[in-house]
């Protein structure tokens, strides 16, 4: 196998293509299940969507006979990157936007080179993490263990980090990615290949939100799944029409990340112990290399 890091950023590299070369249109059925058990409520939300994918504005149909609306992808747009610099928020007061995530731009690396003339090896490693094999990694199937290191979490206000990556080695595209961070959080993503498109199969998140002082807690979670995807050439609703022309041919966000090679993505303003408008970023985590170069 190759060293852990070098996978990783092949991987990064790979997931950043496919975002790159999403279909111009999308169709997919979907159902979320959101459970807040100390509210005793549970929700299940099925709904038939159509997504413009450059610009994520989509058409949402509540299944069976509901409600008919326009807005984001629900609950996230398939073609996300996970390993991309994003911004995830939950909220609770609103139906549609139960959970929501923007993504800012996806992570590459460059292929590692000699800046001083006569260097003839160069060795590399990743400048925010620790990447290392987990005991289930297979010659078909990695399984990468990421332990975040102190020069990306000091004086960072991310709320998660990435916590494992489980790669398709014939592909280098992922299969699975989950983060892991503070207040409980977890978000795991699952993928498929459908039609030669790299989609989210499912997302998992759930975090815990405490009140002022920490008094009182609750716990949410929102569990959903992907299926039936189509590729249109044309969309059905001719809402979707015509197709914005984004920059560099890729989908582009309202906000940017920050160019200071991965430091954390502003959030927004969140009122103590208010629990309708938490968000949490991954701040750029995966981004940058290090590598001081030896000589032969």
């Amino acid at each position: 196998m190759i060293a852990a890091d070098v996978l990783f950023r092949l991987t990064a590299n790979a997931a950043a293509a496919q975002y790159r070369q999403q279909p111009r249109f999308l169709t997919y059925h979907t159902v979320a299940v959101i459970d807040v058990p100390a509210l005793n409520k549970h929700k299940t939300v099925e709904r038939a969507v159509e997504t413009r994918t450059a610009d994520d504005y989509a058409v949402l149909q509540d299944l069976p006979r509901g409600q008919r609306q326009y807005g984001q992808s629900f609950p996230l747009i398939p073609t996300f990157d996970a390993l991309s610099y994003f911004r995830l928020e939950y909220n609770g007061a609103k139906r549609d936007m139960l959970a929501h995530v923007t993504t800012f731009a996806p992570i590459t690396f460059d292929a590692p080179r000699a800046t001083t003339p006569g260097v003839t090896v160069v060795a590399t490693t990743l400048r925010n993490y620790y990447a290392h094999y987990a005991d289930d990694s297979t010659d078909a199937k990695a399984h990468l263990v990421m332990d975040p290191l102190k020069a990306l979490t000091e004086h960072n206000n991310s709320d998660f980090y990435i916590h494992e990556v489980y790669i398709d080695t014939a592909t280098n595209l992922p299969l699975r990615v989950t983060y892991s961070g503070h207040d409980d959080v977890e978000f795991t993503v699952d993928y498929a290949t459908v039609q030669n498109h790299w989609l989210v199969q499912h997302v998992y998140y759930t975090r815990t939100f405490f009140g002022p002082f920490h008094i009182g807690l609750t716990r949410v979670s929102v569990n959903a799944t992907f299926d039936d995807f189509t590729f249109p050439a044309t969309p059905a609703d001719p809402k979707l029409l015509p197709t914005p022309a984004p920059a560099s041919g890729m989908p582009q966000p309202a906000q940017q990340p920050p160019t200071n090679g991965g430091g954390p993505v502003p959030r927004p303003t969140v009122s103590p112990g208010d629990a309708t408008r938490p968000s949490a970023s991954n701040a750029g985590a995966t981004a940058g290399e290090k590598g001081p170069a030896s000589r032969a």
